[in-house]
């Protein structure tokens, strides 16, 4: 091509990302029978956290249409089930899933969901847009033309213009594309934190989410992880202050070593990855945050690049599907309507992305406030932000914004949320530390085929978002 010369792209939605979020809004729009790029330099498999799904993920993968049958002889890699969440403190340990009144109204909480192999689902989900039509395109933005707050066009790094009508941001935490480009107000909901993982082709013990504080009465909470993937492989990872980075890189520990060193106190992660000493060791630094406007005149923000939640909620891949749907829905209304109504972006701006927000203020609350775990201790914090977390998620899968009557009540709902959660943190964090309770895990029973059903429904605590 002469170099005065570039490709011109004409499309009803350009969307910019291909990670979880990107794609299923390409999905849902495609089916609505636009025409819809997906621009990706970066291609699949990518490396993604997010394996342990809370409760809300299985219905919203389903709406999708990724298939979630995992009945005993059917091979779904992208599925495992998940049947309990596993906290093992200093000196405790105790498992965490919503007990049988839960399921009932008015909290109506599934009381199944799964683990996810992401590079397995993401290659689902690539199937999905390109079956609903969605082209690919294997370039990178460069430049994000705009007029003011109006987005005119898109140049990429191979020469190509793309011109649309709607223009989608799924660039996620670390690029936040047009999050820079429009200067958008950001509003952080957490402090800075560093984590890394890996892969390992170990059979996992158990079915559980299994969750290690080693010292949970640091005022800097450290948290390792360990998820199924499947039946013969394993994540493993550590979160930690990024502060707390920064002061061992200083002192001349490199990655690798940093990831070891945190394990140290964990014997069944440091056999594991004491096996496995070649396992690509992947890394990230991230700070919780809410962008406080995700939708403008003609572009929208979807998945991370809108707001992030921490990992611990178990919420990413949540997030990013209840992003999509919502997104989906609001840009085919204002392409119908010749223009974004104003009540559409209200309704975007405090439903999906909000949700993360009640989220992400409970785990800090709850959990990574220093004065809650040393008065209530682990077990009590883990559970007061567990219940907060399965109870918001429940409501909003039941009440579901798809019009605007439903939209308030969700919106209404998440404030009450934060509010619940701004009075009970601080009414906890003057009481008095309680007794430890110890409660060794056990795998559940057998089941029914295909029903990844958890713990007695007697048994168990309150349910974890983790």
């Amino acid at each position: 091509m002469p170099p005065d010369q570039c490709n011109e792209l004409e499309v009803d939605v350009a969307v910019i990302g291909g990670g979880l979020a990107g794609l299923a809004t390409a999905v849902h729009l495609g089916r609505r029978g636009r025409r819809v790029v997906c621009i990706e330099a970066r291609g699949w498999p990518r490396p993604a956290v997010g394996e342990s799904l809370e409760f809300s993920a299985p219905q919203l993968l389903a709406g999708l249409g990724v298939d979630i049958d995992i009945d005993q002889g059917r091979d779904r890699r992208h599925l495992f089930p998940k049947r309990a969440v596993r906290i093992v403190g200093d000196n405790e340990q105790f498992t965490v899933w919503p007990p049988a009144w839960f399921a009932r109204p008015p909290i109506w909480c599934s009381r199944i969901t799964f683990h996810t192999d992401r590079a397995e689902l993401d290659h689902h989900v690539v199937g999905l847009a390109i079956e609903a039509g969605v082209e690919i395109l294997p370039e990178r933005v460069s430049k994000v033309e705009h007029d003011h707050d109006v987005i005119t066009g898109l140049a990429t790094d191979r020469r190509t213009r793309i011109r649309a009508s709607w223009y989608i941001d799924a660039t996620g935490h670390t690029r936040r594309l047009f999050g820079r480009a429009l200067g958008l107000d950001m509003a952080v909901l957490g402090q800075p934190r560093a984590a890394g993982w890996g892969r390992y082709g170990e059979p996992p013990e158990n079915h559980a989410t299994n969750l290690y504080f080693p010292d949970p009465t640091n005022d800097d909470l450290s948290w390792a992880w360990e998820i199924p993937l499947n039946g013969s492989e394993v994540s493993v990872g550590v979160v930690m202050s990024a502060a707390s980075m920064s002061t061992m890189r200083r002192r001349g520990l490199q990655p690798q070593r940093i990831f070891a060193r945190q394990l140290a106190t964990i014997p069944r992660l440091q056999r594991v990855v004491d096996r496995h000493p070649d396992v690509e060791l992947l890394a990230t630094t991230y700070t919780p945050y809410r962008y406080r406007r995700p939708v403008g005149p003609n572009w929208l923000l979807v998945g991370d690049a809108s707001a992030m939640v921490d990992p611990l909620t178990s919420n990413g891949v949540t997030s990013a599907l209840r992003h999509a749907e919502q997104a989906a829905r609001t840009v085919s209304q204002a392409l119908d309507d010749d223009g974004l109504k104003r009540r559409h972006a209200w309704a975007y701006r405090n439903t999906a992305p909000a949700t993360v927000e009640a989220i992400e203020r409970a785990i800090e609350s709850f959990l990574y406030e220093p004065r809650v775990r040393q008065r209530l201790g682990l077990r009590w914090a883990v559970t007061l932000y567990a219940g907060t977390g399965v109870i918001t998620n429940s409501l909003y899968a039941k009440l579901d914004p798809t019009s605007g009557l439903r939209s308030v009540a969700c919106a209404a709902m998440l404030v009450t949320s934060r509010i619940w959660t701004r009075i009970a943190s601080r009414a906890v964090a003057r009481r008095e530390r309680l007794p430890a309770v110890v409660d060794d895990y056990r795998e559940p029973g057998p089941t029914a085929p295909g029903t990844p059903q958890a713990t007695d429904p007697d048994e168990g605590t309150v349910g974890a978002s983790v």
